[in-house]
């Protein structure tokens, strides 16, 4: 059976409906889901990626996305958030010899955060503020 990706704007409206009715999602994978129940009543071919659902649901103003993270220790240089792909900034404070040091990093769009540990995003929340 062949799968059909269903179009940017019915998988916005499926993913708002699915967290207004939920009010809160623990996943992307929970998202996508119970999008795709959404979805499957107009077309039965319909398919979600978890990942194609997060994008989404950041584009969504009255839904906001949490990300917890785990702890990395060999923590490389990160070029675009986690979480959206935006462009990330660092982090600088002086030191004592008053040297600029970096101690996290900040998304410029989405607003992740992180200090030199906690790094990647291990899982996703999804709260509906509208």
């Amino acid at each position: 059976m062949d799968r059909k990706i269903p179009p940017k704007e019915k998988v916005l409206e499926a993913v708002k409906k699915a967290v207004r009715t939920r009010l809160k999602i623990s996943s992307q994978e929970e998202l996508a889901q119970i999008a795709l129940k959404f979805l499957r009543k107009e077309n039965k071919e319909y398919t979600l990626t978890p990942t194609r659902a997060k994008r989404i649901a950041l584009e969504i103003p009255e839904i906001e996305v949490k990300a917890k993270t785990k702890k990395s220790l060999n923590l490389r240089k990160i070029e675009s958030c986690p979480i959206c792909g935006s462009p990330i900034q660092e982090i600088k404070i002086k030191n004592l010899a008053n040297e600029e040091i970096i101690v996290g990093y900040k998304c410029t769009s989405c607003g992740y955060e992180s200090d030199l540990e906690a790094f990647m995003p291990m899982k996703y929340e999804f709260v509906w503020r509208g």
